[in-house]
């Protein structure tokens, strides 16, 4: 049997544990055009900038199955299809969004001895913005078998993210 995408976003929104969301990921990592640096918005902001909706939507969707699980993706392609008419498909993606971040925010708290797992550092830079924080300096560590983002946010705070499955294995 074949599961879809879509099957696989429907499980995990009705059943969102950590073995639905980790085949949901499985899944979107290994989907076509899946990036750990994407970069939605910024492909989309000038379109959308010139009113373009129409072809915000052609450029985002064409960027899905592999940026399922943005919370930016998912932001900036509500924001187009809102712009192009589409309200209840704009919805749906605004769901999403929220979603995509509920899903990295499920993972961990953010400290070094649990740490946000993320697909993409667009999804750390998500988080960052959901909280109200900004960073003031990054570095990555590595941990045993781990890679560790680290932020230091400019009000004093520490925020860590798994950035693991952004390296390759070996």
């Amino acid at each position: 049997m074949t599961t879809t995408y879509g099957a696989l976003v429907a499980t995990y929104l009705a059943e969102p544990t950590p073995a639905t969301l980790a085949a949901l990921r499985s899944a979107v990592r290994s989907a076509p055009g899946f990036t750990p640096d994407l970069a939605a918005d910024a492909l989309a902001r000038p379109l959308l900038d010139r009113g373009a909706y129409g072809e915000a939507v052609t450029a985002l969707s064409a960027l899905m199955p592999g940026a399922m699980l943005s919370p930016s993706a998912h932001t900036v392609l509500a924001e187009a299809l809102t712009g192009a008419g589409r309200t209840d498909a704009a919805r749906r993606e605004e769901s999403l969004a929220r979603a995509a971040l509920s899903s990295i925010l499920s993972t961990g708290d953010g400290t070094a001895a649990r740490p946000w797992s993320v697909l993409r550092v667009s999804d750390e830079y998500d988080v960052l913005s959901a909280l109200g924080k900004r960073s003031r300096r990054q570095s990555v560590d590595r941990v045993g078998s781990r890679h560790l983002d680290r932020h230091e946010c400019e009000d004093g705070s520490e925020l860590v993210f798994d950035v693991t499955g952004l390296f390759p294995r070996g």
